[in-house]
């Protein structure tokens, strides 16, 4: 891993980032890897809006193949909804640029932008999805178990592996790229 300051702001680059940068550049043409760094800075960017908007100053901004990873100032826990509202901007951001997109005929931004809204919502700890998802079950199981909440979301990353390659199997589409991040996902949910 890669760390320097940049005014104020601690950057971290994991090698997965630009791993996953040359794997999609052997597989995607120019456009496309275009299309999709355009979604993912348009996805970050939200996230960071949202961090200035509500008065946090991020301290630490860890890029890897699985996105931007944030921590702010302060050590006050952050209420549920304001963290919700924070991980649900990415998303939002790009399935409103789809939208915009296909409604001005542009069908492959379109798409790249709503893969990775979709992507971005799926049960893993490094999406914005499984992030809230494990946020709202630690609330609801703050009593009970510590461990039941991750199990959980565990069992349901598994399954949603499951579900994306039988969807493969099934329909012949066998996507490298998918493959890899799947497995870099999965891999991700049983470290710690």
């Amino acid at each position: 891993m890669v760390c320097f300051d940049l005014f104020g702001l601690r950057l971290a680059l994991d090698f997965t980032a630009p791993a996953l940068f040359a794997l999609l550049s052997m597989y995607l043409s120019p456009a496309e890897l275009c299309r999709t760094a355009a979604a993912c800075l348009l996805h970050e960017c939200a996230h960071l809006l949202v961090i200035a908007k509500i008065g946090r100053k991020p301290t630490l901004m860890r890029i890897s193949a699985a996105g931007l990873r944030l921590e702010t100032a302060g050590t006050a826990v952050m209420p549920l909804r304001l963290f919700a509202v924070i991980l649900i901007a990415g998303p939002l951001a790009n399935l409103l640029a789809a939208a915009g997109f296909y409604l001005l005929g542009m069908p492959e931004a379109a798409a790249a932008n709503l893969s990775l809204c979709c992507f971005n919502l799926l049960p893993f700890r490094s999406t914005d999805g499984g992030t809230l998802l494990g946020a709202y079950l630690e609330q609801c199981f703050l009593t009970r178990a510590a461990e039941l909440p991750r199990r959980l979301l565990l069992c349901m990353a598994i399954g949603t592996v499951a579900l994306i390659l039988f969807g493969m199997y099934r329909t012949d589409t066998w996507n490298i790229s998918l493959c890899g991040m799947i497995l870099f996902m999965l891999t991700a949910e049983f470290a710690d």
